[in-house]
């Protein structure tokens, strides 16, 4: 399988790959959990001096001092951490902030954002580039990553008509479920499970009325842990009239899994997909072995 390199955008008025390290790695700031999680990836947490509030995963990531929310920083907060380089996802901003701190001198790079497995290994490439160590990434990759990446590829070349019927649902606002569309990481981690997103026909995370829900009829509804939490508990989340009259709630296939880990696409996200992939498909450990390449 061939991993496309992907551009990134350095805010000072130029754009360049990925094939060379920043000019000074040794003090970052991160705005994105996912970028938390793949520096702590390939060992280089050393050189993180702040994170941003998504950045909850390693537990330890949340000692750092907090530079706010990745797409409301701070021109203040971030300087006075006195970094050298800050990495951010690709919603970083707001632009005018990221415009003040690139005339200070100081280096950022935005990471881009596709929602495939491919496009997690090359945002971990990306990312190992930047900070200089895109041998030790490889070696990880294909230490920790090459197996589930060739069990969830075998996994989505299953027949369509074994591929199951999903919504990912983010929580409920004023009572009505919000639906991942296309364009949402909810999407991407359907599609790398092998499943169909019965919420392919509109775009991002939109409210869904009950009518649409009864009419899109998931066979499965997968919702993160803090959706549950507040919607005050599963019975509660249940009990929406457009939820309880889909075929999903009627066979009590709900799977509740950990957001971040869902949605965030770094590492964890490959291995959330593949337990998707697991209950969505009543793969059992003998199967899952059996897809697995020998080392």
């Amino acid at each position: 399988m061939r991993w496309a390199g992907l551009s990134i955008a350095l805010f000072a008025g130029s754009a360049w790959t990925c094939d060379r390290p920043a000019a000074d790695a040794s003090r970052i700031a991160i705005a994105g959990g996912s970028i938390t999680e793949i520096v702590y990836f390939l060992g280089e947490q050393d050189r993180i001096v702040a994170t941003d509030r998504t950045s909850n995963y390693p537990a330890e990531a949340l000692d750092y001092p907090s530079i706010g929310y990745v797409r409301n920083l701070s021109t203040e907060g971030l300087l006075s951490l006195a970094p050298t380089l800050i990495l951010g996802e690709h919603d970083m901003g707001p632009p005018a902030v990221l415009a003040q701190i690139a005339q200070t001198g100081v280096e950022i790079v935005k990471i881009p954002e596709v929602h495939t497995a491919e496009g997690i290994v090359d945002k971990l490439r990306c990312i190992a580039r930047t900070l200089g160590v895109a041998q030790q990434a490889e070696a990880a990759i294909r230490q920790h990553l090459g197996a589930t990446l060739a069990t969830l590829a075998a996994i989505s070349e299953r027949d369509a008509a074994a591929r199951p019927r999903v919504a990912i649902i983010l929580g409920l606002r004023a009572g009505a479920p919000i639906g991942a569309g296309t364009g949402t990481s909810g999407h991407g981690l359907i599609e790398m499970a092998g499943a169909d997103n019965v919420f392919a026909g509109f775009e991002n995370w939109k409210p869904v009325s009950m009518e649409a829900m009864v009419r899109a009829n998931p066979e499965y509804i997968v919702v993160p842990q803090r959706g549950v939490d507040d919607a005050g508990g599963i019975d509660k989340l249940l009990d929406q009239p457009g939820l309880a009259l889909t075929a999903a709630v009627r066979n009590r296939n709900l799977i509740v899994m950990d957001g971040m880990s869902m949605l965030g696409f770094g590492p964890r996200t490959l291995g959330t997909a593949l337990e998707l992939a697991r209950r969505l498909h009543d793969i059992d450990d003998a199967e899952l072995s059996a897809r697995q390449p020998a080392r």
